[in-house]
Parts: structure tokens; sequence; C-alpha cells
């Protein structure tokens, strides 16, 4: 399997969840060992300074020893801060007004240092660009946790949670959200570091699970930036799995994947691995490779039909309306007898009011005007697909769009559309691939070709494309599409690229024959 089959199977956009690999490398923070050691040197002013407080601790369970070496480091470091010995205090207003407001000059110190040193490295700057680029419409929200603002700051209009207690007592809306489930700098006290903040945050780990469970089960998760033994992970993923049944934490395998950085993998490996977690076996996929920019494009395929961040304003102002009865200040409502508002119909318009239109001229995409020629399934009528959908639609695919079906049934001029529709068979299929394929095709009719080489669909869609105008019996044409569409109606979306292309000009030929005669005089 590919990436990019992994990627196709998922049922919606993904959520990452990010740990420290990522900010190490785009930023160059430190792990968290990493800024353990520089804490510790500054308070001692030694190069073994880390040594000396890991030493205290190496009785202790390796899940407990990190955040008891920072315990120790904390009460030195807060000591030596107070006491204003040289090198310790920053000169930062934000240190000074955290501190007097009671946060752990630790603490405050810690998100002082971080925001300091966060500038992505140039050698990833395209990199990370992909990764904005792929936030707006391909990723879901991320689960994190990093201190850092590296996601805030790249994906705009994400709403972000920090801390369990936030996370816990909101409402979720489950799109374009990040969740800073360890804290963030910019709150320096809910930073999770220390003995007592991970004893905490597992006392509580059970209604962080809780919350998060929709997301599990919905959602694709791709971890990246962490280990696969990492604790963190490990006493995250051992608070789900025991909410959920067995048949459930099956349900996993194919949401779950994994992204284990290799250095100088060449493209990437996709291979499966398993985690057994409180006793139960978790499968995941794994995929391995150094340049995250494979995974970017991977992932750029996979969009949402709108702007992740504008589904999430539309859910909360839906939502807060259902508790309230009061529309919010971007949301307008209607009554359900609005004369304009059919009986049988839930109007959602998605847009500016001024404009109206918005949310249908992107309600439809090209698969769907497609299919509408042959099933007539769309709920829109010709008149307000011609008007509001075909001018974007259609320059998004090259003014290929076939459309005299729209035009034959429609009381809406649309001089555009007509100037733009195909007026020739030519203009469909030219003279040069009718004689490329006159061989295969072999003088034989629409029905002929079907009916001989139906047991390869693609191959006969094809051929069928590239019939000459006189040899096409358009009633033919119609049954032989009709019957395609009724085996499989959500054939054009499921299909690749070529396939599709062959499929499409088949019912641009037949949309030319039937309708521009039914419009022409």
């Amino acid at each position: 399997m590919t990436l990019q089959e992994v990627v196709a199977r998922f049922n919606t956009t993904p959520f990452l969840f990010a740990g420290s690999g990522i900010t190490r490398r785009y930023y160059g923070l430190p792990d968290w060992v990493g800024l353990l050691t520089h804490f510790a040197e500054k308070v001692k002013n030694d190069q073994f300074a880390f040594r000396y407080y890991e030493s205290k601790v190496s009785e202790l369970e390796d899940s407990d020893k990190l955040p008891t070496i920072a315990s120790y480091i904390e009460k030195d470091f807060n000591e030596a801060w107070f006491n204003n010995l040289p090198g310790i205090r920053s000169e930062s207003e934000n240190v000074q007004r955290s501190i007097a407001e009671g946060v752990s000059p630790f603490k405050a110190e810690i998100a002082e240092y971080i925001n300091s040193i966060s500038v992505v490295k140039n050698e990833y700057q395209e990199e990370v660009k992909k990764l904005q680029n792929i936030a707006k419409n391909n990723i879901s929200g991320v689960i994190t946790t990093n201190y850092d603002c590296f996601f805030e700051i790249l994906f705009d209009g994400y709403k972000t949670f920090i801390g369990q207690d936030e996370l816990v007592f909101s409402q979720l809306q489950g799109v374009a959200e990040i969740y800073k489930i360890h804290g963030s700098v910019r709150s320096p006290l809910s930073i999770v570091i220390n003995k007592n903040d991970y004893h905490t945050f597992r006392e509580k780990g059970k209604y962080l699970a809780a919350k998060l469970m929709t997301i599990f089960m919905e959602y694709p998760i791709v971890f990246i930036g962490y280990s696969i033994s990492d604790s963190d992970i490990q006493e995250i993923l051992g608070d789900v799995v025991e909410c959920l049944p067995p048949e459930k934490v099956n349900s996993l395998q194919k949401r779950f994947i994994f992204i284990d950085y290799q250095k100088d993998t060449n493209d990437c490996e996709v291979s499966s691995h398993s985690l057994v977690i409180n006793g139960k076996l978790i499968e995941m996929t794994k995929i391995i490779l150094s340049d995250f920019g494979i995974l970017y494009d991977a992932l750029s395929a996979k969009k949402a039909a709108l702007p992740v961040k504008l589904l999430r304003r539309f859910k909360d102002e839906l939502y807060s309306f259902a508790l309230t009865q009061q529309p919010g200040p971007t949301m307008q409502v209607a009554a359900l007898d609005d004369g304009r508002i059919d009986e049988n119909m839930l109007a959602l318009s998605i847009g500016l009011a001024s404009t109206g239109v918005y949310g249908l001229a992107r309600a439809v995409n090209s698969e769907q005007w497609y299919r509408n020629i042959i099933l007539h399934d769309s709920m829109y009528s010709c008149d307000k697909l011609l008007e509001y959908v075909y001018p974007e639609l259609a320059k998004q695919n090259s003014w290929k769009l076939p459309v005299w079906y729209y035009i034959a049934n429609s009381d809406y001029k649309s001089s555009l559309a007509e100037s733009k529709a195909p007026h020739s068979y030519n203009d469909i299929v030219s003279e040069d691939s009718i004689k490329r394929n006159r061989t295969a095709i072999a003088g034989r009719t629409a029905m002929e070709i079907w009916t001989q080489e139906k047991t390869n669909v693609f191959k006969a869609i094809r051929l069928l494309g590239f019939l000459p105008e006189d040899k096409i019996d358009v009633e033919q044409y119609q049954q032989i599409l009709e019957t395609i569409f009724k085996e499989n109606a959500n054939i054009l979306s499921s299909s690749n690229t070529s396939d599709r292309s062959s499929l499409k000009r088949m019912i641009r030929i037949y949309d030319f024959l039937l309708y521009r005669q039914k419009k022409t005089p």
C-alpha cells in the first residue's frame, strides 16, 4: 500500500496528534530532556547539572523520572530567581507580569525561552508552507502536547483550547480546533512539566479521554513528532482504550497513522505496527519517512467540502442557537413558513447575507454536475444551477463542462453558457483521436462495444468516447450510461483520473447530441 492509498481510504480529513519532534524540526526547540538540561545548567552553572538531578531519581519508574527531575530543578530555580542570582532572570515584562500573578518563575521563564527561539529554520520554510496550505481545507484539527505556538501561528482561524480544564469544560466542535493538552506558553500556569502537574493530569486523564473519544472514533489520527514508545502517547491511548469495547478498538486500525521519522529515508515506506495498551492490541499504520513534505502532499488530496474554519463557525453558531434560540452575530434565521423556502426542504445558506448564493455556488462539484445529466438527481433546479453554479464550476473545469441539458431544461437565459457550450462534435472529440481508435473500435456500434467489452468497464467507456458522430445511436448511449450509473451512482468520484476523464467525455457527447437539438430550433 502507498501513502496516497492510505490517505484515500480516510473517511474524512484527519486530526494531527503532534509531539515535540515537530518543533525540534522546524524551530530547533529542545526536547524535554534538553529543556530541563538548559534550566538545570542555569541553576548550577555546570555542564553535569542535569546528571546531578537525574541521579536523585534513579530508583523511580521511567514515567515518573522526568517530572520528578523537573520538580527538583523548579525548586532550585525558583529560589535562585527570587534571590536574583546572576544569569537566572530574563528582562522580559511578560515574565515579571506572570510571576506577579502567581506563576512559578520556572514556568514563566520556560515560556519566555521557548518564545524567544521559536523561529522557523530556513531549510524548512518550504515544508512549513505546505503544512500551512493544507490547514485550510485538509486538516480537521490538532491535538498536541507541545507548549509552543507553532500551530496557532500557522493554522489561521483555528480556535485553541489550553489545558485539560478548558478542554473538559468547553463545548468542542471537532473542526478547526487546536487542543493543547499539556498547556501553552501563552498561559505559563497551564504548562504540565513537574511531578504535581503530571499527577493532576493523570487524575483527570479519564475525563480528557472521554472528551477526545469522539475525535478518535470519527477522524483519522496522524501521530507526528513522537517516538512510537512515547510515554505520553501510551498513557493517553491507554485511557482511551479503557473506555472502548474490543470491537471498537479494532476499528482504530484504519484511523491511526504513525509517522516514524528516519533520517535519509528515500520517499516513504508503509507498514503495519502493533502496540499492546492495557492488555489490548492496537493495530496502526506506520509511515517511515524523512521528508514531511511527502506527507503534506499526500494529505492535500483529502479535502473538506468547505474551509474548516467556516465549518467550525457554522457548527458553533448552530449549537448556540439550539441552546439559546438566539442567532449569533453571523447567523440569520428565517421562520419555517418563510415564503422563500419550500415547505419540504431544509435550507442552509453559507456565506454573506448580501450575496445570498455563495453556498449554492459551491454546493455542487463537477461529478455531481455530470451525474445529474444522467440521473437527474440534483436537489437544485436547472435554472439555479445554470445561474449560480455554472460560471464558477465551468471556469474551474476549463469551460469543458456539459451544459446543453441545463440550457434545454431552464427558463434562465445564460449567454455565457451558450457561448462556451460545444457547437460541433469535434469540439468534444478530435478527428485525430477518432482515427487513433478506429482499429480498436472496428466499425462496431455503441451497443456492440458495450456488450463485448463491458467485462472491462472502463475499456468499453474509453472506446465509446471515440466513436465517430455518425456511428452513435443516442438511445443506445443513454441506455449504456443509465446502466453504468445504476450499478454505481458514485462511479465518477470513486474512479481514477484517467477513467473519470473517459466517462466525462462520454457524458459530454451524450449531452451534446441529445440536448443541443432540443434547444436548437
